[in-house]
C-alpha cells in the first residue's frame, strides 16, 4: 500500500534544540543592600535551564573594576568587565528559589553586593517552537511520543492535532483536528506528515477500513526501527460514549513504514487476544536480540487510580505472529501468565509512557496517572523486564494560572541530549474546548531537560 504523504516544511533559525533566552519571563525587582541602597536595576529572563541576567548601573559613583555574578545552587563563578551588562547562567534549578548575587569588585576584594531570588520553571520555549510553530507544520496536539531514524532524524508521533496557523495566540474555530499527525525532524527543521490515501482531511495513519474517523481512529503507541524499517504501534480507538471521555481503546495494530520513505508497507493487528484493559504498544523497545513492548493495564481508573505494566518480548521477524510474555520469572507464549513488572506500584503509570537505554540502564519514565498530579518520575534497572528500582520525582510540573488546563503522559526523547541532560515533554490540554482555539497555547505540549545524573542518581 502506498502512503500518499502531504509535507509542510517549516525552516527554522536554530540548526539544533539549543537554550536561548527567552523575553517572556522577564522580571525587574529592587535590589536591597546592606547600605539599603541601590546600586543597579535588574531583570532577568529564562528558557531552560539558562538564566540571562542584565543591568542597569543607578549611582555611577561607585569605584569597582568588574561584577562578580553567583548563586547558591549551582556554584557558579562569573567575572565580567565593569562595561558589560549582561552574563548567562547555566544549569539554574527548576521550581525552586535561587538567590542570584550581583557583586561589584575592586582590587580583588567585593565593595557592594546585591542579592535577587530567582524561580525558573525550566521550560524551553525554543524547543516548543521549533517543534509546534504557529505555522507550517503541526500546531497544536498531543501524544508527543518520538522515535529517532537511522538517518539523524526524528518522527513525532501525535494524537489529536491541528495544521492550521496561528495568529496572535488563536486558530480559527473552523480548523480541522486530525486524530493523528507525524512531525518529521530533520536538523531544525519540521514537517508535518497527514493525509493517509491522498486524504487532505485523513489523520497520518487511518485504521483500514475506516471511513469517519469520528467513530474510530488510531491514536498512537510508541514504536522503533529496525534495519529499513519503522515500526509504528498505533492504538484503535472508538467513541464508547458521549463526551470528551467518552473514547474506549479496542487493540493495538503494528504499522509498518519503509525508510527512509516513510511509504506504509503493512498494516497488522498485535498477536495479543485479551482484555480490553490491557493496551500493548504503550512503550517499546528494540534491545539487540529482542523487542520488548510494554502493555499499561488499567485496574481502576478513577480519581484514585491504580495501573500496572506487562511486558512481552519477541524479535522483528515475529513481531506480528510470536510473543513471549514475562511471568515474574521467565517468559511464557502463554498471554494469562503475565505477571506485572516488579517496583512500579506506588506510582500509577501513566497511559502513555516510555522505557529507554540511558548509559548502562534501563529507564521507564511515566507521569503519575491521577488526575493533574503534575508529578513526573523515573525508574531504573538493568533488565529490559525489571525489577524497577531508583525511583526519582524528576519534575513537579509547576500550577497553571489556567484552572481549566489539565497535564497528562510525560515523554522522554533521549536522542536529544545537551551538556549532560536529555529532553522530556508532557501534553496540556483544557476541559474548555473551546480554548484550544481562542488560546493555542492550552493544547501544546511542554518540553524541559533533566539531567542524566538525576535519572540515574549517580551523584545524590
Amino acid at each position: 500500500m502506498k502512503f500518499r504523504f502531504r509535507y509542510a516544511v517549516l525552516p527554522c533559525l536554530l540548526p539544533a534544540f539549543a537554550a536561548a533566552c527567552s523575553t517572556e519571563a522577564t522580571h525587574r525587582r529592587p535590589n536591597i543592600f546592606d547600605d539599603e541602597e541601590s546600586f543597579a536595576a535588574v531583570t532577568f529572563s529564562s528558557n531552560a535551564d539558562s538564566l540571562f541576567l542584565s543591568w542597569e548601573l543607578t549611582d555611577d559613583r561607585i569605584q569597582f573594576d568588574s561584577y562578580r555574578i553567583t548563586d547558591n545552587k549551582s556554584q557558579q563563578v562569573l567575572t565580567v568587565g565593569r562595561d558589560e551588562t549582561s552574563c548567562l547562567l547555566t544549569h539554574v534549578p527548576y521550581n525552586e528559589p535561587v538567590a542570584v548575587y550581583l557583586s561589584l569588585v575592586a582590587g580583588g576584594e567585593v565593595v557592594k553586593t546585591a542579592k535577587t531570588d530567582v524561580v525558573i520553571d525550566g521550560l524551553d520555549k525554543t524547543t516548543a517552537a521549533t517543534l509546534i510553530p504557529d505555522r507550517g507544520s503541526v500546531t497544536g496536539g498531543d501524544g508527543t511520543y518520538s522515535i529517532p531514524l537511522p538517518d539523524g532524524r526524528s518522527i513525532f508521533l501525535m494524537g489529536d492535532s491541528y495544521i492550521g496557523p496561528v495568529t496572535n495566540g488563536q486558530r480559527p474555530t473552523s480548523d480541522h483536528m486530525f486524530r493523528n499527525t507525524y512531525i518529521l525532524y530533520d536538523e531544525g527543521r519540521v514537517s508535518a506528515i497527514y493525509g493517509a490515501g491522498g486524504d487532505g482531511n485523513a489523520s497520518a495513519a487511518v485504521p483500514p477500513g475506516v471511513s469517519d474517523e469520528s467513530r474510530k481512529w488510531y491514536w498512537p503507541g510508541h514504536g522503533f526501527v529496525e534495519g529499513n524499517t519503522l515500526y509504528v504501534f498505533q492504538t484503535v480507538m472508538y467513541q464508547g460514549a458521549e463526551g470528551m471521555w467518552g473514547f474506549r481503546y479496542e487493540t493495538t495494530d503494528i504499522l509498518e513504514y519503509e525508510l527512509p520513505s516513510l511509504t506504509l508497507r503493512r498494516t497488522t493487528r498485535i498477536p495479543f487476544r485479551g482484555s480490553e484493559d490491557i493496551h500493548y504498544g504503550m512503550a517499546a523497545l528494540n534491545d539487540g536480540d529482542y523487542v520488548y513492548v510494554y502493555a499499561q493495564v488499567d485496574v481502576t481508573n478513577d480519581a484514585d487510580p491504580i495501573s500496572e505494566v506487562l511486558v512481552a518480548r519477541t524479535t522483528p521477524a515475529k513481531l506480528c505472529t510470536d510473543w513471549e510474555y514475562y511471568t515474574g520469572s521467565g517468559w511464557s507464549t502463554d498471554p494469562s501468565a503475565a505477571e506485572r513488572l516488579e517496583g512500579l506500584a506506588s506510582v500509577p503509570v501513566s497511559s502513555q509512557f516510555n522505557v529507554f537505554r540511558l548509559r548502562d540502564k534501563y529507564v521507564l519514565l511515566t507521569q503519575n496517572k491521577r488526575y493533574n498530579s503534575g508529578e513526573i518520575y523515573t525508574f531504573t534497572s538493568d533488565s529490559p523486564a525489571g525489577p524497577w528500582r531508583n525511583k526519582q520525582l524528576i519534575y513537579r510540573i509547576p500550577a497553571m494560572e489556567n484552572r481549566k488546563l489539565f497535564t497528562y503522559n510525560a515523554m522522554a526523547h533521549p536522542q536529544f541530549e545537551k551538556d549532560g541532560m536529555i529532553l522530556v515533554s508532557y501534553n496540556v490540554n483544557t476541559e474548555e474546548f473551546s480554548q484550544q482555539f481562542s488560546d493555542v497555547s492550552t493544547y501544546r505540549p511542554r518540553f524541559f531537560w533533566i539531567g542524566i545524573d538525576r535519572i540515574l542518581n549517580s551523584k545524590r
